[in-house]
């Protein structure tokens, strides 16, 4: 088998082991793989990387192909325990009591089977396999571990201040366990939901939800908003008055899904029901899909869930029944918004016309009682 030889220093930081050592530009994708972030046959998430941004890669490209290059930024790399230090001979200095050198030995092997995954620095690297200066010495930094949630946390707090779709940190939430920052924390337990509700057969929402590992499956035509489900759930979870408040974190114990995924299915297979002349439209077809639409049924929901047994077997009974009376004051795919003086198509994915449908709802739905 072949292997890849580099001096390099061994760290230890509590029971973590990490390296650091300088490698050429072109011989980085030769150990270490670009993990895409998709789903396998079976709906399972697999890996944790965004696909290519050409621009931003040919950027930095540009910029590696000139004169004057200084490339400081390390590259970030999660390596398994497949890799072999070698501390070198003679005295330690004792000023040094961090690090020790030595050889890193790493084997190479064909792609999807490398021992290396990039966590943070993917669009360097394509920049860096395309660049002009292939024997440019790259910083890079490796962790030890075999565990793939260890990979998506620190993927997750590398990334988390810059630029990222949102959309692909929520996929990755559910799967990492650890303690997070409490805006990242705040979205874990949506964001596990949403994955219920994109990818259960059962769910009113199946297949309908924007996600980014699916953005590549021409089989899946998505038509709400990743983020339109999160503030939904959001609003709800955080919320005293919310419907779904009391099933979240009892007691400081486990949130109650189960629970909470009977409320949510029931409520929006109503909504699927009552509307189904405007559910399962393009946005631009049915505003009851907008932004706009999702947000004030959403709210809706918390008026018209509140204090519910989950297990009631009655309760799409009485759902249905409220919202048939409600369902004449609505324009979702034509008509107008009389009280608002608005037509349905201008409706827009603003916060004063969120506002103005939520209340508006809200009111005629407490009129109808």
């Amino acid at each position: 088998m072949d292997t890849l030889t580099v001096r390099a220093l061994e760290t230890h930081q509590m029971n973590q082991t990490i390296y650091s050592f300088f490698i050429p530009a072109k011989d980085i994708l030769e150990f270490a793989d670009i993990s895409r972030i998709h789903r396998d046959e079976e709906g399972n998430l697999h890996g944790l990387q965004r696909k290519e941004v050409k621009k931003h890669v040919s950027d930095i490209l540009e910029y590696l192909n000139s004169d004057n290059v200084l490339f400081p930024n390390s590259i970030l790399l999660a390596i398994t325990d497949e890799v072999k230090f070698t501390k070198a001979r003679g005295t330690k200095l004792k000023s040094d009591k961090y690090s020790m050198s030595g050889t890193l030995t790493i084997p190479i092997k064909g792609e999807g089977f490398r021992p290396a995954w990039i966590v943070d620095g993917q669009q360097r690297v394509l920049a860096l396999d395309k660049c002009n200066k292939p024997e440019l010495p790259v910083p890079v930094i490796a962790f030890i571990t075999n565990d793939l949630e260890m990979q998506r946390e620190q993927f997750i707090r590398v990334n988390k201040t810059k630029p990222l779709p949102k959309g692909l940190i929520d996929e990755l939430l559910p799967t990492v366990h650890s303690i997070l920052p409490a805006d990242l924390d705040s979205r874990r337990i949506p964001s596990r939901i949403t994955e219920y509700l994109n990818f259960d057969p059962k769910s009113p929402f199946y297949g309908m939800i924007e996600k980014v590992s699916t953005q590549n499956d021409e089989s899946v035509k998505p038509i709400i908003a990743h983020n339109s489900i999160i503030n939904i759930l959001k609003n709800s979870i955080n919320s005293t008055s919310g419907c779904l408040f009391p099933y979240v974190q009892i007691n400081g114990g486990e949130t109650d899904y189960q629970s909470i995924l009977k409320i949510i299915y029931a409520y929006w297979g109503c909504i699927k029901k009552v509307f189904h002349e405007d559910w399962g439209k393009a946005p631009n077809q049915s505003r009851l899909m907008h932004g706009t639409g999702m947000f004030a049924i959403g709210a809706l929901m918390d008026n018209i869930m509140k204090n519910v047994d989950p297990n009631d077997q009655k309760i799409e009974a009485r759902v249905t029944k409220e919202l048939t009376k409600l369902k004449p004051h609505c324009k979702w795919s034509s008509g107008i918004w009389e009280e608002l003086g608005l037509e349905w198509k201008d409706i827009q994915n603003t916060s004063q016309h969120k506002k103005l449908l939520t209340a508006y709802l809200i009111r005629r739905f407490t009129k109808e009682l």
